[in-house]
C-alpha cells in the first residue's frame, strides 16, 4: 500500500463500482422495476417499513457494490482482505473466512444517500471512502449524484476532481471561480428534510436574520452532499449543527471537501481531520447501533465565513 499507483488503482475501482450502483438504482427506480422492488421489500433479511421501497433498493445497491469491490480488490496485490462500514450492513469483513484485524483497508459506504428523494427521483447519492489503517487516513473518496449523473472524487496522492455525464464535462473542485468571504448573497446548504431538523434549522434565528440581512440563500441538501457541492462551487457554505452525520454518511465529503481547499470546522471551531479513530467508531456502533458516532460541522471555501457562520449558531 506505499506504492502511489495501488491507490490510483484503488481510486479506478472505486469509480467504476459507484457508476455501476447509480446505474443500478436509476434502472430499479423506473419503469416496470419498481414493482419488483415493492416484491423484494418482503425479503427477511431487509428490516424496514414495508411502504418505503427505497430500503430494498438501498439493499440491492449495497450488496452489488460489496460484491463488485471483493471482485475488483483480488487484483490488487498485498490487499487479503477489507472490513466494510456500512448503513445497511453495519461492520463485516471480507472474504467471510478473514478477520478484522488482517483488514487493511476500511471501506465506508452509504448505497443511497438522501433515500427520501429517490423513490420521487429526486435526488440521492452513492458514497465510499477508503481508510487505510496504517496510513490512519482516507486514501480515497467518491461520491456519485446519481439522478443528476454526476461523478466526484480525490485521493490521497491526487486532486478533487468532478465529471459532469450530461454535459461531458470535467472540472477541478476548487469551491468555484469566487468564493464569498461573507455572509452577503452567500447560500447555505442545510438539511431539513425532517421535522426535527427543520424545526432546528428554524430556531437558529440569529443566524437565519443575518442570512436574511445579507440577501443570502438557504440550500435543502444532506449527507457529504452538503459539502460536496461547496467544493463544486454550487454553494457557499454547509452547516450541520442538529444530529450531526455518521461516519459513512460524511467521510466521503470531509475527504473530497478538504482536497478541494475548503475550511471545514467542528461548533468549537478546531479544523476536522479525516483520520479517525477505528476504535472508538467501531465500539460505538457496537454498543448501539442506532446511535453511531456522528459529526456536526461548519464548511466553507473561505474560513472568514465558516467562523462568522460558528458565531451566529445558537449551541
Amino acid at each position: 500500500m506505499s506504492k502511489a499507483y495501488f491507490e490510483e488503482d484503488i481510486l479506478r475501482y472505486c469509480r467504476q463500482v459507484v457508476l455501476k450502483a447509480m446505474n443500478h438504482v436509476r434502472a430499479n427506480m423506473r419503469g416496470s422495476k419498481r414493482l419488483q422492488l415493492k416484491e423484494s421489500v418482503e425479503n427477511i433479511d431487509v428490516e424496514k417499513d414495508k411502504q418505503n421501497i427505497t430500503k430494498a433498493v438501498d439493499k440491492e445497491a449495497e450488496n452489488l457494490i460489496i460484491a463488485s469491490l471483493s471482485k475488483k480488490f483480488k487484483k490488487l496485490p498485498g490487499i487479503k482482505a477489507f472490513t466494510v462500514f456500512s448503513e445497511e450492513l453495519g461492520i463485516h469483513t471480507f472474504p467471510e473466512s478473514a478477520r478484522e484485524e488482517d483488514a487493511e483497508l476500511v471501506i465506508f459506504i452509504d448505497p443511497i444517500d438522501g433515500t427520501e428523494f429517490i423513490e420521487s427521483l429526486q435526488g440521492g447519492w452513492c458514497l465510499m471512502a477508503v481508510y487505510d489503517r496504517k496510513a490512519n487516513d482516507v486514501i480515497a473518496a467518491v461520491a456519485g449524484d446519481i439522478f443528476l449523473d454526476r461523478l466526484y472524487w480525490a485521493s490521497r496522492n491526487g486532486p478533487a476532481e468532478a465529471l459532469d455525464f450530461t454535459t461531458h464535462s470535467w472540472f477541478k473542485l476548487d469551491g468555484g471561480p469566487n468564493p464569498r468571504t461573507s455572509l452577503n448573497g452567500a447560500r447555505i446548504n442545510f438539511l431539513t428534510t425532517k421535522v426535527g431538523r427543520y424545526r432546528s434549522v428554524a430556531n437558529q434565528t440569529r443566524l437565519l436574520d443575518a442570512v436574511k440581512e445579507n440577501n443570502g440563500r438557504i440550500n435543502l441538501s444532506w449527507g457529504s452532499n452538503l459539502i460536496i457541492q461547496v467544493a463544486a462551487g454550487y454553494a457557499d457554505a454547509a452547516v450541520e449543527f442538529t444530529k450531526g452525520f455518521a461516519t459513512y454518511d460524511i467521510l466521503p465529503g470531509f475527504f473530497i471537501g478538504k482536497k478541494a481547499g475548503l475550511t471545514i470546522l467542528d461548533l468549537d471551531g478546531k479544523p476536522i481531520e479525516t483520520c479517525l479513530d477505528l476504535d472508538e467508531i467501531f465500539a460505538t456502533y457496537r454498543n448501539d447501533s442506532t446511535k453511531p458516532k456522528r459529526t456536526k460541522f461548519v464548511a466553507a471555501k473561505n474560513e472568514a465565513l465558516a467562523r462568522q457562520i460558528l458565531t451566529l449558531i445558537d449551541k
